[in-house]
């Protein structure tokens, strides 16, 4: 059954390293543009893959604190800022747990086989690209 799960986390949807729309904006994001070119270099070569998605992670990482940075001077109100900033600690203690749950069922839990790291690195590049969309939400309703 934990073979059939993690399968289907793995397939469903779009295909792991396409260019996605980014935020439903019906745009690419530079850092995803930059991702899909080099991953094409990479030839499916898990330790090339790997790297590129440390990269990319790291990038998305880098987007993350720029949109948050400029959402907290966005905000006026101290009161609002201090909930942004517990807001964002607990994500990020959510990522870290996330994170740490999807690398056990790879590694651990003896599915996935080789593409199991390849597949989870991917996912938690994911999660902090997620969390730049909802934080450049955030700064549309605070805009209003």
């Amino acid at each position: 059954m934990r073979k059939i799960f993690f399968l289907a986390l793995m397939l469903c949807g779009q295909p792991l390293f396409a260019a996605e729309d980014f935020c439903a904006t019906g745009k690419t994001h530079p850092i995803d543009v930059w991702f899909e070119k080099v991953m094409a270099q990479a030839e499916g070569v898990t330790f090339d893959i790997r790297n590129v998605q440390g990269e990319a992670y790291s990038r998305w990482d880098k987007e993350l604190n720029r949109v948050y940075t400029e959402l907290m001077n966005k905000l006026d109100n101290n009161e609002d800022k201090k909930k942004l900033r517990e807001a964002q600690r607990a994500w990020i203690k959510f990522r870290d747990a996330e994170v740490e749950l999807l690398w056990a069922e790879a590694l651990y839990g003896g599915i996935g086989g080789t593409l199991a790291p390849v597949a989870v690195s991917d996912m938690g590049r994911k999660i902090v690209r997620e969390r730049v969309c909802t934080l450049l939400k955030y700064q549309m309703m605070a805009n209003h």
